[in-house]
């Protein structure tokens, strides 16, 4: 039996215990659309922007690129997913408020379809938070 490894600690989770409401989980596309102050959740893999090395940029799991705001908390980038949890500041902007780390492998392409499909108007009742769908 392979011997588990620990995640990295989470970061901000007590900011997000403060904000009031519940972050919506978006994939790139849909974090384009949103509007500027919206709080969102967004997976991917935090990586070191190539043009500014000493810059973290989340690759999200559709293929997309967000920066983030100079006062965002952020953890060193690792190997692993993580789930990004913050403001739109921009139309490739976060201000993150917390970081959670991904256990084992995720499946990108799978990710990315179920958060669409949180989008359909049929079902979005299923998952938006009691009283916004």
């Amino acid at each position: 039996m392979a011997a588990t490894v620990p995640l990295p600690e989470a970061v901000g989770m007590d900011r997000i215990a403060s904000l009031p409401g519940i972050a919506e989980r978006v994939n790139f596309q849909l974090f384009q659309q949103a509007a500027p102050g919206r709080f969102v959740r967004i997976g991917g893999k935090l990586v070191q922007s190539p043009t500014e090395p000493q810059r973290l940029v989340l690759n999200t799991m559709d293929g997309g690129c967000l920066g983030f705001s100079p006062d965002s908390q952020l953890p060193h980038p690792g190997n692993g997913f993580v789930e990004v949890v913050g403001t739109k500041a921009g139309d490739a902007m976060l201000a993150c408020s917390g970081v959670a780390h991904l256990p084992g492998e995720v499946d990108m392409e799978l990710w990315d379809e179920a958060v669409k499909m949180t989008q359909q108007p049929m079902l979005r009742g299923l998952f938006a938070p009691e009283g916004s769908a």
